[in-house]
């Protein structure tokens, strides 16, 4: 017989049996029936080393102006081990915000095992926004904000900076071994191309605890990315703003003129311009028109833009300070006159006479002019660009010795590429009787006749020269016969402003030239601008100007090309400036623009103005 105590313990029996049933039903649940999933989000928690982008080098000014400098923005990376499905994880990545598939695998394929592997960047905020509400779905993909570069000044000095771009499959190949890593912004033109090996700074890393989607959780350890050294340059803002708005205005003006001109083929097709000091070689402006705005490489260039670009007739990405090859016209007489001074006897008062033209081998070679000048004497020869006369030195110095001419033409660093620290520069060529057997085919071709050395004279021909070669070029009349290497940067200094590299002027040539050579020939292109050809443009300057300026024919049914070589003030240069017009018609159309930045540099309106109110 059961007891009623034993009555009133059993319910409670059972509701302990039923307890304790629960609890097995439950323990069996979670470890056999969800073991695995439980066992792979305890996995899930584990550590991830993660690379931190360097900013690279901010570029200033000679006046500490910041003209390259870098701004956050997202972007879109994936760590390819921690995505179970990559078809799967980069087509969902499409069709939220749009993604190059095929890109994208390559990228993987190629990058270093454990490296994050960046596949777009700068993304937009909806589209930022789009990833964060879908982020569970997308294991493996880390949205970073990492520095990313922009020009503060749209396209001033764009190819003069260059601009910056994703590391391509083959430069990726040569330079793997220095630490580049698929996706890797790299240096692609002008000084951001020339200088990356300090530009680039070093990645750090982050040792970071991720869940089991890779979202992080907390960092464990940091190693700091270095960034890139700094640039300070030799250019002056201002007065690069300055050149290219000039520049721009004469080239907008000239493109008018030619649609209201019949007689001109034509406009423009571009421009640039070169101010240096010619002492050392310093570059202080250097404008090519048309140019472009580096920005819209940053984060990787539209098909549109790049197309527009590449396609444009009047090649907006060529730096034509640099990159032009072409005949100089009538800036070669200085060469010509120098070598007349050196090997010929020739004197500031040796006379000659100008019929109109010179005719030799029953070849005529004409005057720019149709009216000969009669007698003239080698100074004035110079002030008036007088053809004939340098005909006759120029075969004078032919029946001397065939290549004497372009000995000298050498000694001023033409025909070579004057090492200034930017990429693609132009060689240029001084034609000879050597290059001239190698070039043709025809036997009749290879010969070296009197009159090329006659079309030599007087820049024209087969002669190929660049502004930047020319600039060094009057330098060297200015400074008494130094060739400097012409440079932007002048040094490279860390983040603290310590000098990791001072860029100090480096001579390439010094020529042997007598003080009466060098004084005749400063004498001739200073008087190019008081009563020369050139007089009309500077008269009403109250700062003296010395200059020659070239007309190049271009063949071809074109426009001529129009440049000007010259330095200010004519007795005590501080600026030298070279000008040139592609297809500019007359070397004529280049003075506005050398007047305007003489004006400019030297603040003459200013002046004026003061002294008025004075």
């Amino acid at each position: 017989m059961i007891d009623n105590n034993e009555k009133r313990l059993f319910p409670f029996t059972l509701i302990l049996v039923a307890i304790f049933l629960l609890l097995i039903g439950r323990l069996y649940y979670l470890q056999i029936y969800q073991g695995q999933r439980f066992k792979e989000l305890s996995e899930g928690n584990r550590t991830s080393l993660r690379s931190i982008s360097a900013p690279r080098g901010r570029i200033y000014d000679k006046n500490g102006k910041v003209l390259v400098s870098n701004k956050l923005a997202y972007t879109l990376s994936i760590i390819p081990e921690d995505i179970k499905d990559l078809d799967d994880t980069l087509e969902k990545l499409n069709q939220i915000i749009g993604l190059d598939i095929e890109l994208a695998h390559e990228k993987v394929n190629k990058a270093t095992k454990g490296k994050t592997v960046r596949l777009k960047r700068n993304i937009s905020h909806e589209e930022l926004v789009l990833l964060e509400e879908n982020k569970s779905e997308l294991s493996g993909v880390i949205l970073e904000e990492i520095p990313m570069r922009e020009y503060v000044y749209d396209k001033l000095a764009s190819h003069v900076l260059g601009y910056v771009g994703e590391i391509s499959a083959s430069e990726l190949e040569n330079l793997s071994e220095e630490g580049y890593n698929v996706g890797d912004i790299i240096g692609k033109t002008g000084l951001e191309l020339s200088y990356e090996e300090y530009l680039r700074g070093k990645e750090g890393r982050e040792l970071v605890e991720v869940n089991n989607i890779g979202e992080k959780i907390r960092t464990l350890g940091v190693e700091e990315p270095i960034a890139g050294y700094d640039l300070v340059l030799n250019i002056d803002a201002q007065l690069q703003e300055s050149v290219e708005r000039i520049l721009a205005q004469e080239l907008d003006l000239l493109t008018e003129l030619a649609k209201e001109d019949e007689d001109i083929i034509e406009p423009p097709r571009g421009g640039a311009v070169i101010v240096t000091n010619p002492y050392d070689g310093s570059i202080l402006a250097m404008a090519s028109l048309p140019d472009y705005n580096p920005n819209l490489f940053v984060g990787g260039i539209s098909q549109e833009d790049w197309t527009r670009l590449s396609t444009d007739p009047k090649k907006p990405l060529l730096n034509r300070a640099i990159a032009t090859s072409a005949p100089s016209g009538s800036i070669f007489k200085i060469v010509t006159g120098v070598a007349g001074m050196e090997e010929l006897g020739v004197r500031s008062d040796t006379e000659f006479y100008d019929p109109g033209y010179y005719k030799t081998g029953g070849v005529t070679f004409r005057n720019w002019s149709d009216v000969g000048r009669g007698k003239l004497d080698f100074l004035e020869a110079i002030a008036w660009s007088n053809n004939p006369v340098f005909f006759q030195l120029g075969h004078q110095l032919y029946k001397k010795d065939k290549t004497l001419l372009q000995d000298y033409a050498r000694e001023f660093g033409l025909g070579e590429k004057t090492g200034i620290d930017l990429n693609n520069e132009a060689t240029g060529l001084v034609p000879d009787p050597e290059w001239r057997k190698s070039y043709f085919k025809k036997r009749e071709d290879k010969i070296w006749y009197p009159g090329y050395s006659i079309n030599l004279s007087i820049g024209q021909g087969n002669l190929r020269t660049s502004p930047i070669q020319l600039v060094n070029l009057i330098s060297a009349v200015a400074n008494g016969g130094k060739i400097y290497q012409p440079l932007l940067t002048d040094k490279i200094v860390d983040r603290d402003g310590k000098v990791i590299k001072d860029l100090e002027p480096k001579l390439l040539n010094e020529m042997s030239l007598s003080k009466d050579t060098l004084e005749t020939i400063r004498k001739g292109i200073k008087a190019v601008t008081t009563y020369g050809t050139a007089r009309r443009a500077f008269e009403d300057l109250p700062i003296t100007v010395a200059g020659k300026t070239g007309t190049a024919q271009t063949g071809q049914d074109r426009p001529n090309h129009g440049w000007f070589a010259g330095y200010v003030p004519a007795d005590k240069p501080e600026i030298a400036i070279v000008v040139f017009i592609e297809y500019g018609t007359s070397s004529g159309n280049t003075l506005p623009i050398v007047k305007e930045i003489i004006k400019e540099y030297f603040d003459l309106e200013l002046i004026s103005e003061d002294e008025g109110s004075e």
